[in-house]
Formats: C-alpha cells, sequence, structure tokens
C-alpha cells in the first residue's frame, strides 16, 4: 500500500512560513498595519491623513494640515494603543506626522 500524501498546506500558512524564512514578516506586517489605518483611526482622522513610509520602527503619517499634526501628536498615545492590539506584531513602535 502506498505512503498517504499530506493536505496541503493553506496557502495563507505558506505565506507566513516564507516571509519568516525570507525576513521579511516584519515588513509584511508592518505594511498590513498601515493598510488598515482607517479602521484604526476611523474615518474622519484617515479622510486627513494617510501612511507614507516606515523609517525603521516609525510609521510616517502624512497629514493634511498643520492643524492635524497637532491633534494627531495629542492623540498619538491612543493611536499607538490600538494599534498595538490590533496588530501586536507590527513592530511598529512610534508614528510620525508630516504635513503633505
Amino acid at each position: 500500500m502506498g505512503r498517504r500524501l499530506k493536505p496541503p498546506l493553506p496557502l495563507k500558512e505558506v505565506l507566513h512560513k516564507a516571509l519568516d524564512q525570507l525576513d521579511l514578516a516584519v515588513t509584511f506586517r508592518r505594511h498590513e498595519a498601515a493598510d488598515r489605518w482607517p479602521e484604526i483611526v476611523g474615518e474622519k482622522i484617515a479622510s486627513k491623513s494617510r501612511p507614507k513610509i516606515f523609517q525603521g520602527d516609525v510609521l510616517v503619517v502624512e497629514v493634511d494640515h498643520p492643524a492635524w499634526v497637532t491633534e494627531l501628536n495629542l492623540l498619538k498615545p491612543q493611536i499607538l494603543k490600538k494599534m498595538r492590539l490590533n496588530h501586536p506584531r507590527s513592530g511598529i513602535r512610534n508614528l510620525r506626522f508630516v504635513l503633505k
């Protein structure tokens, strides 16, 4: 009698293993968290801001108006807390808000 083949792994699991082996997992998780910016900050803030680039473990967020830079700096602790809660493995440790 022949050997039984294992069922194929789900694509998600294969991708995560490949990303880990290529040391790209953290980068992927950071971008995944950035893609969920509207869910993290809400639609109102998301309409005035957007993730722009990563600088190490800092997510740089582009903002439409100087008043929003100030507002988001005041909200930074709450945003980071929610980001860590929803995306604990993203490795994002800080946010920097810059004017568009």
